[in-house]
């Protein structure tokens, strides 16, 4: 597995990720590419071989990181590759005094990642997501 910013040539593998891990949920193309077009924006890809294993998109505004999409193929969870998206985020982001994030309540599994990675629970937003409706748990992480 190799960890490097996101390119271009990217962009198929990475709608295909998504479209896999979140269904109708999922950004558009389009979507991606603004997003890798974004100036405050920082996107990096995880593959085997050619294929897009995992995606990480964050925004650094002034001295404060966001996460915005973290996803991983699903027959490659559990092998440590979200871990390594987020610790690159998080080492990347010099100057920065806070990263925060939203993830679905019920998404545990990503909510046992981000506090292992130092993340703390905010607040909650209620009914932020939709299809289903659920609410967000916002979650932060002061850096050093």
């Amino acid at each position: 597995m190799i960890l490097t910013k996101m390119l271009p040539r990217h962009i198929d593998g990475v709608k295909t990720l998504l479209d896999d891990c979140f269904g109708n949920n999922a950004w558009s193309r389009e979507s991606i590419e603004a997003q890798l077009e974004k100036e405050v924006s920082r996107c990096a890809v995880a593959l085997d071989g050619d294929k897009v294993i995992g995606y990480i998109a964050y925004e650094v505004i002034v001295d404060e990181g966001s996460l915005i999409e973290l996803a991983v193929a699903p027959e490659y969870r559990r092998k440590g590759i979200g871990s390594k998206l987020v610790e690159l985020m998080l080492t990347s982001c010099n100057g920065v005094k806070t990263v925060c994030l939203e993830v679905r309540v019920s998404n545990l599994q990503a909510i046992k990642l981000y506090r292992e990675a130092g993340f703390q629970r905010l607040s909650l937003r209620r009914k932020y997501y939709d299809d289903p409706v659920e609410d967000a748990l916002i979650m932060v992480r002061s850096m050093p």
